[in-house]
């Protein structure tokens, strides 16, 4: 008989948490209707029969844990899912315990945003206190722009509150950990090419990357510290590093669920393992052999398209004609509402290009090459 896991979160995180499940040989209960509390929640898995939660998204996480917690199941601890939640809970704890932090501020109101970014200067970056996938962030240029670049950001942040950072040109390393019987463990190193324009989210992703030298060892001794400070538990999380003039620094922590394309995608394409499985999986205990079946290296980079609505679509035979071209996921297609690209959920609407190659460097040039034979027409409005 198969183990029964019991997922919760917003409807597309549930929803590709519970074919993960399925790959894995788990029964899913998905309840994306369960209240926010972990008594509910409790009284769910019960209900269900299900011998662990998986929280799919970011908004839940607390919950989640604390019901896991309360029935004994495998889980994150509380603390670390209020660290994943939370930026503020995070950077305190790193500055209690670290050297990590950015410079940042944090921002109630109007006149306070202004204030910190003058002691930040410019460009810096507004975001929302709690949230994910680059929703109401904004890179702020000039000081006229603070009011639009609050306003955006308070409406994704549950507490009403914003969190500030300077913007730092330099090189992200994103750093997968896995955390199971109370061992963790990293599983890869990649980076990413940042959108254009002040948004805040990938274009693309390529991996693996090698770390060299100095950066190498004081890369690892970072991971080490956060791992330590997160606590117990189990389950993948993503350690999001940034190297610039000011030295490395923690900008994010997440869970892998956060990146269905990068766990259900990139790294199998690069290593054959998904690792939405082996995530969905920890919620029960259950051992995962996260070793390489494979070695190889690959780019994913997330196709562009104007506003408006799709009324064709074209090349992507052209795309699938590229050598090295693993997947072409389009869906954008006729009749599709895009709009202006601006986080992660509108970037992901119109599709990507998943390549691999020998090297990173080949990876990413194949997959950019490959992704501008995809056209995409679109009108302005409906019926014109």
């Amino acid at each position: 008989m198969k183990q029964r896991v019991l997922i919760l979160g917003a409807k597309d995180c549930a929803a590709h948490a519970a074919e993960a499940a399925g790959r894995a040989g788990l029964e899913a209960v998905v309840a994306t209707s369960v209240p926010n509390e972990p008594e509910a929640m409790a009284d769910a898995a019960r209900t269900n029969g299900a011998e662990g939660i998986y929280c799919a998204d970011e908004a839940h996480v607390e919950a989640a844990a604390a019901a896991s917690s309360k029935l004994g199941f495998p889980c994150l601890s509380e603390y670390a899912a209020r660290l994943l939640h939370s930026k503020e809970a995070l950077r305190s704890a790193l500055a209690r315990e670290t050297g990590l932090n950015p410079r940042y501020g944090i921002a109630g109101s109007l006149a306070e945003t202004e204030q910190i970014i003058r002691r930040l200067g410019l460009p810096a970056v507004v975001k929302p206190l709690e949230g994910a996938w680059g929703q109401g962030a904004l890179i702020v240029r000039d000081i006229a722009d603070a009011p639009l670049a609050f306003t955006r950001a308070v409406k994704h942040a549950s507490s009403g509150r914003v969190l500030l950072e300077p913007y730092l040109p330099g090189h992200e390393y994103r750093v997968i950990c896995h955390r199971s019987q109370g061992r963790w463990s990293t599983l890869m190193v990649y980076s990413n090419v940042p959108a254009e324009h002040d948004h805040l989210f990938d274009r693309a992703l390529v991996a693996p990357v090698r770390v060299a030298g100095p950066l190498r060892d004081k890369l690892r001794a970072s991971v080490r510290t956060v791992m330590r400070v997160m606590g117990g538990g189990h389950g993948l999380v993503v350690l999001e590093f940034m190297v610039s003039g000011e030295g490395l620094h923690l900008v994010e922590l997440s869970r892998i669920s956060q990146s269905w394309a990068l766990a259900t995608e990139l790294f199998p394409a690069i290593s054959g393992i998904d690792l939405l499985e082996v995530d969905v999986a920890s919620a029960l205990g259950k051992p995962f052999d996260t070793k390489p079946r494979f070695k190889v290296c690959a780019a994913l980079w997330w196709l562009t398209a104007r506003s408006g609505v799709v009324s064709a679509v074209h090349g992507e035979e052209k795309v699938r004609a590229v050598p090295g071209v693993v997947r072409l996921q389009l869906n954008a297609q006729p009749g599709t509402v895009l709009g202006h690209q601006v986080d992660v959920p509108s970037r992901d609407a119109v599709g990507h290009v998943l390549v691999t190659a020998r090297s990173p460097r080949r990876a990413l040039e194949k997959a950019q090459y490959a992704s501008e034979y995809v056209r995409i027409d679109t009108r302005a409005a409906l019926g014109q």
